[in-house]
């Protein structure tokens, strides 16, 4: 089963950042408490609802400690080839900090982000990335604005500032994301601030950005118009995820915005044969999946498939 379209997901997408916005200014008043799971839960239940053709699955058992990954999205087709984006989600915490980036790795590795690249590979089309979950009240960081001032603004094509910007507003980073690279640059650094809301978002976009950067010239009744659907967006989703990863992350992206369809690629860089549960989970209804093998084991709790839509035929000329 495909999806109707990449504009009803991306739509979704903000709806669905808004609403993790709203949760977490609210989980701020006394006896609220909201950690990553919970909202990952809900979060994806709400994309369920929102989105036909959208597949989901969640498993009891799940090889999370030797991934790092909390959920998982497989995104393409058997003829095209598929690209998996392996997520790590932390919260914002009142302190201003994504607190929980301190927590460990497996297997010897100093920290989970570092065990969440080790099982990425992107010459196999495997992508780390971290979803930061953010909300606070209007006014909390600068007067007027929910912005997280002086965060560098990477969500306007036309580069304009958070104040000009009419591709999204503060709010849409409810669900921001950062390519786990760049995270690892920044805490590994040895700087007070290295977890800080202020400095990690300033390498982030909000999620729905994954699948393509909303055009330069906006419908100015649709923020994701049909114009995302034209042409092979899977070559434009990896042209993203390539850019975002290793050729200039979130500013490199935006600078990229207009073209992000032609970024040089290599389509033998993805993944045709998928792993054993992902298999497995397409024979099967969505909801939950128990693993009968071993190799059934998904990599993470959640487990997320995206499938391009046929190609329409045109019509024979009489």
């Amino acid at each position: 089963m495909a999806i109707e379209s990449l504009q009803a997901l991306c739509t979704a997408m903000d709806q669905v950042a808004l609403q993790t916005w709203r949760r977490l200014e609210d989980s701020r008043l006394p006896g609220r408490r909201f950690d990553e799971t919970s909202i990952t839960d809900s979060n994806l239940d709400a994309m369920r609802r929102r989105v036909p053709g959208l597949l989901i699955w969640q498993s009891s058992q799940s090889n999370e400690r030797e991934t790092g990954a909390d959920w998982e999205w497989w995104i393409g087709d058997d003829n095209e080839g598929w690209l998996s984006l392996r997520m790590q989600a932390k919260r914002a915490y009142e302190d201003d900090t994504y607190a929980q980036l301190r927590h460990g790795g497996a297997d010897g590795d100093s920290f989970q982000y570092d065990t969440l690249i080790r099982g990425c590979d992107a010459d196999k089309g495997y992508y780390p990335f971290h979803v930061f979950y953010n909300g606070w009240p209007k006014g909390y960081f600068h007067p007027g604005t929910h912005w997280a001032v002086p965060a560098q603004w990477n969500a306007c094509p036309n580069m304009r500032s958070y104040v000009e910007c009419g591709h999204a507003e503060p709010r849409h980073y409810g669900c921001a994301i950062a390519s786990s690279h760049d995270v690892k640059h920044l805490c590994d650094a040895q700087d007070p601030s290295r977890y800080s809301i202020v400095n990690l978002l300033s390498r982030a976009v909000p999620w729905s950005y994954a699948f393509g950067f909303p055009p330069p010239k906006m419908n100015q009744e649709h923020r994701w118009d049909s114009r995302i659907d034209r042409g092979n967006w899977l070559d434009r989703i990896h042209g993203t995820l390539v850019v975002l990863s290793e050729r200039g992350g979130a500013s490199g992206a935006r600078d990229a915005a207009g073209h992000l369809h032609q970024i040089p690629l290599d389509r033998g860089k993805r993944t045709f044969d998928l792993p054993t549960y992902v298999q497995s989970m397409r024979r099967t209804a969505p909801g939950f999946f128990e693993p009968s093998t071993e190799g059934e084991v998904p990599a993470a709790q959640h487990t997320v498939i995206v499938e391009r839509p046929p190609k329409r035929k045109r019509a024979p000329r009489r």
